[in-house]
């Protein structure tokens, strides 16, 4: 059988070939018989060819074990157990360290989203990231050859689990004296400085942004032996670092630091179709769902808007591709924040959304769209409190007070945006009365109102303060864009009077049209050519 055959062979069929082999292994039949028989024997063949087509470097093989076999045999083996332990694990893998440092990783992923982790998986699970990222970071991956789902589901825990280390540390109340010893004398473990510094690590050494400066081209040599050699050159590289600066998105906007959450992105190109985002569903959904979610706490809700519009379209699109993809549940449940975060936009800025994706919001928050345009600040905040991602703080808790602290930051960010929320609740009274004329005594606006004179001018600063908005546009980057007023009215207070300059009209139709004349010239043409 040549290279290629071989390289083409599916697991079933090498599973057939192979069992004998398998099970009469000298070097396996020799260690702890009772623990080589407690793995399930299609288990052993599956470890055991998970790990030959790794080291080939056969990726469209190992994408399949990765996404199809392993989440099948996880339903049927290991629904409410943990997979063979790594040391186990060992005896079916020729005691391959490369292989185990990834299967560790898949090992403790399947704890962490089948079970609850013990202080000590939680633990390891950091200690097995520090040394993954150690062995990449030290040239050990250069000769492997991986599925970008692999690599972008690999940076997305690694910030989950810390994430998740964060609300642990924070839930004081039933720990034991020596759970909380042991938390006061490992502060190193999932500190945010060293998360950080690994994703950094990883962009700097993948040299991704200059390779997405440059036009997705490298600007080095390809050959290890080089100077100059570029490890952007190398896929796996490529792709970890493209993923770390998402994933570094995604850590500034769990810290609350909205716009360095923006400017990490400025390297990419968001109107490039073949963009390395668009590789992974999960990573695409990601980059929008946490990019709008920092244009809503920026109060750019234009922004906002125009991105979830297009967003959400494209999810519609591909959304049926997915039905028996094990991210089947994550992408339905971001789909539903992000259709929130668009209620909660469109409120604040009115905008014009393709009618698909109307049809889904009405369908899913119709009545709550109705009555946050009421001004039910309720509803707002509880939109909101199921939008947002689950804020951390990175601050040691206070360990001499056995608290629970993991929803401070929650209840932080949800107090700012509800006061956010106070504020322009106004803004559309003011809008109405303001339209109605074209000069007024403040007084008499006040009255109508039903609030003081002071109060009244509280209001307009208001007003003035809230429709002036920093807005971006398509072909920007997402941190970059303009002051711009878009305040429907115009008005100036000269001696307690309050006199309009000038009145927008609201935008009417003819966009919306011309923009379905295309559609349907498109249509036409299509049909012509066939």
């Amino acid at each position: 059988m040549n290279g290629q055959e071989e390289d083409s062979r599916t697991f079933s069929s090498w599973k057939k070939n192979n069992t004998t082999d398998v099970m009469t292994s000298p070097d396996l039949s020799d260690r702890d018989p009772d623990a080589f028989h407690s793995v399930p024997e299609s288990v052993q063949q599956f470890l055991s060819y998970f790990r030959q087509k790794f080291r080939e470097g056969n990726v469209s093989e190992v994408h399949t074990l990765y996404e199809t076999t392993f989440n099948r045999y996880s339903e049927r083996y290991f629904k409410t157990t943990s997979w063979p332990s790594p040391e186990i694990v060992a005896k079916y893998v020729d005691d391959d360290e490369v292989f185990l440092l990834f299967y560790k990783e898949l090992y403790y992923r399947h704890i962490y989203s089948r079970l609850v982790p013990t202080l000590a998986q939680r633990l390891e699970a950091w200690e097995n990231y520090c040394e993954l990222f150690n062995f990449i970071l030290n040239d050990g991956i250069m000769d492997l050859d991986l599925p970008p789902s692999w690599l972008w589901d690999i940076t997305d825990e690694f910030i989950y689990q810390f994430e998740t280390w964060c609300h642990y540390r924070s839930r004081l109340k039933n720990k034991t004296e020596e759970d909380i010893a042991f938390l006061k004398d490992n502060e190193h473990v999932w500190n945010v400085n060293f998360l950080l510094q690994y994703l950094h690590a990883m962009v700097n050494k993948s040299n991704i942004c200059p390779w997405l400066l440059n036009g997705n081209e490298p600007v080095g040599s390809s050959d290890p032996d080089d100077e100059d050699f570029d490890y952007s050159t190398i896929p796996v590289y490529r792709f970890l670092g493209y993923f770390s600066i998402i994933g570094l998105l995604r850590v500034h906007c769990l810290l609350g630091d909205y716009k360095l959450a923006l400017m990490v992105l400025q390297p990419l190109d968001f109107d490039d179709n073949t963009a390395l985002f668009t590789r992974v569903t999960a990573c695409y959904i990601s980059l929008y769902y946490y990019m709008t979610f920092a244009f809503l706490m920026l109060r750019r809700y234009e922004d906002a808007v125009r991105v979830l519009g297009s967003t959400l379209l494209h999810i519609g699109r591909i959304k049926q591709h997915h039905t028996r993809s094990y991210q089947y549940e994550q992408i339905h449940k971001r789909t539903d924040q992000m259709l929130a975060l668009l209620a909660i936009s469109l409120v604040f800025s009115t905008q014009h959304v393709d009618e698909s994706v109307n049809s889904m919001l009405r369908e899913k928050f119709g009545d709550k769209l109705t009555r946050m345009r009421q001004g039910e600040e309720s509803v707002f905040e509880e939109l909101f409190v199921y939008a947002c991602p689950k804020f951390v703080s990175p601050c040691t808790p206070d360990y001499d007070r056995p608290m629970d602290r993991h929803m401070e930051a929650s209840h932080l960010q949800t107090k700012i945006f509800m006061r956010e929320v106070g504020q322009r609740l106004a803004v559309p009274e003011v809008k109405s009365f303001l339209s109605l004329y074209t000069s007024i005594e403040l007084r008499k606006l006040a009255q109508f109102m039903e609030t003081s004179e002071e109060s009244f001018r509280s209001f307009l600063f208001c007003f003035k303060h809230k429709t002036f908005v920093f807005r971006g546009s398509s072909g920007q980057a997402p941190a970059e864009g303009n002051f711009v007023s878009c305040a429907p009215v115009s008005f100036y207070v000269d001696n307690d009077v309050v006199k309009v300059t000038d009145t927008k009209m609201e935008s009417k139709f003819g966009e919306y049209f011309l923009q379905h004349i295309g559609k349907l010239q498109d249509f036409i043409q299509m049909l012509e050519r066939k």
